[in-house]
């Protein structure tokens, strides 16, 4: 049997951003009935954030080795 805990890992976080995700577009929805601006879009750009962070998960970490094997080589 084949364990790969870093595969893993990606998943759960996946998962993780997207249940956020999700919480955050119902806040956003919530305050847009209520007319709560400033709730609204603080919860829109929360919500856009972890929406990246969960498609482009993988380029980011690619991204994160490169800088630093740069840095620190």
């Amino acid at each position: 049997m084949d364990f790969n805990f870093q595969e893993v890992t990606r998943n759960l976080i996946s998962q993780i951003g997207f249940i956020i995700l999700l919480i955050m577009v119902v806040r956003a929805l919530i305050a847009y009935t209520r007319e709560d601006w400033g709730q609204f879009f603080s919860g829109l750009v929360l919500g856009l954030f972890c929406l990246i962070v969960v498609f482009f998960g993988p380029q980011f970490e690619e991204l994160a080795k490169a800088l630093g094997n740069t840095i620190f080589s």
